[in-house]
Parts: C-alpha cells; structure tokens; sequence
C-alpha cells in the first residue's frame, strides 16, 4: 500500500477527492467574488434580487439563509456602490423594500457571463456530458443527505 503512480492511495478515495475538490472551488470562487469586491452574501443577495425581483429585507434574509441583523451590513455595502437601493414599504412603513438598481442588475448580468467562464475553466478536463453526469449524480447525494435531521 504505498504510492502509486497517481499519488498516495488516499487521494484515490471518493470522500477525500469530494472533499478537496469543494475545497479548490470554493477557493475558485471566493477569489472570483474578491477580485469583483464581493462577498458571498453579497452576491447572494444581488442574485436574488435579480431572480426574485424586489424583496423585503426580511424575506431577503429568509431566503438567502442570514440572520436579518447581519444582513443590514451587506446591504449598506452594495447601497454605498450604488448596487441597490433600500425604501420604506408604502403599506408598512415598519418593512423596507430592497431591489436592484439599473447599475446592481448589470454587474449580476455581468457576473453570470464571468462565473460560467470561470466554471468552463474548472471543469474543463471533462466533457459537457461528463459535466451534466457528475451534477446528475452529486445532485442525487445532495439530496439524500442534505436535509437529513442531524
């Protein structure tokens, strides 16, 4: 049992190559966001707005996972860029309203275009259809495990 000629036998086992590949794409795609002055909740809250439209901030950090109170600093952070903007809900004056500006919702059509370049480069040692097999198959083991009560 030593080394192949592939590496040391553990780098062959499927949970180190899971585990040390998410770790080379998350260290992909933080430097990505950090190169456009982002964070991930930033980006997270912009693709939101862009999916979703105009959100509540409450519901914003519903859906992007955050405590209500941590996302008010990632939202002064894209309001000082002039990414979104923040106004008080007509109905409820208690509820502020979130939504892109013209600027936000063209950096979030930027960055689609510069992250699908940025997964062609990480992926590239593999074909289109081993790209949709191996999302097919971390897919099925996602959700076999992820909402699993711990």
């Amino acid at each position: 049992m030593g080394q192949s000629s592939e590496g040391p036998a553990f780098e062959s086992g499927t949970g180190f190559l899971l585990a040390r590949l998410g770790s080379l794409a998350a260290r992909s795609w933080n430097e990505f966001l950090a190169e456009r002055g982002l964070t991930q909740m930033q980006y997270a809250a912009l693709t939101l707005l862009a999916d979703r439209g105009p959100l509540g901030q409450q519901r914003l950090a519903q859906l992007a996972a955050v405590d209500a109170r941590n996302l008010v600093a990632v939202l002064d952070r894209l309001a000082e860029r002039g990414l979104i903007v923040r106004e008080t809900d007509a109905d409820d004056h208690r509820r502020r309203n979130v939504s892109l500006t013209g600027t936000g919702a063209a950096l979030v059509r930027e960055l689609a275009s510069d992250a699908a370049h940025s997964r062609d480069q990480f992926f590239g040692p593999l074909s289109v259809a081993q790209r949709r097999q191996l999302n097919a198959l971390l897919r099925q083991l996602y959700q076999a495990h992820a909402h699993q009560p711990r």
